[in-house]
């Protein structure tokens, strides 16, 4: 009973093992532009990025005269971005190019406002960083 964690240590192992060497395989460049293509698709962003559109222009109201002017800017900068993704999925779902695109601008806003994040994520609270919190350090990083 003392190697409890043994198990899961070994299954790691052998994955590391059959996944070293694989960013070299010209098979898993396909595999990785499909998983991209499937993460970045309306089916699997509209609906969050629509709520998130809905629930900041309240939010803004509410919130907007205690916030600092840098972040009023980067709130409001983001619902336009959010706006836009949304807009790109109605009207051109295909353009991928586009939605990556204007992905990294709403990432590069942060994070939007906790409040909005805890009603979408059912009460998930994040760090500062964008993880769940109370994870042990190292845990579920994916960088």
């Amino acid at each position: 009973a003392a190697g409890g964690g043994g198990g899961d240590e070994d299954l790691l192992s052998k994955l590391s093992e059959q996944l070293t060497g694989l960013d070299g395989d010209p098979n898993m460049e396909g595999v990785m532009e499909g998983m991209m293509t499937q993460l970045l698709s309306k089916d699997f962003l509209y609906e969050p990025l629509s709520e998130i559109s809905a629930k900041y222009p309240p939010w803004l109201a509410l919130h907007g005269p205690s916030l600092s002017v840098a972040d009023k800017e980067r709130y409001t900068t983001q619902l336009a971005v959010v706006r836009e993704i949304c807009d790109t999925f109605e009207n051109d779902a295909d353009n991928t190019d586009k939605v990556v695109e204007l992905m990294q601008r709403m990432q590069q806003c942060g994070q939007p406002p906790p409040e909005i994040v805890k009603e979408l994520g059912g009460g998930v609270e994040l760090d500062a960083n964008g993880m769940p919190k109370g994870l042990p350090p190292g845990e579920c990083s994916i960088m």
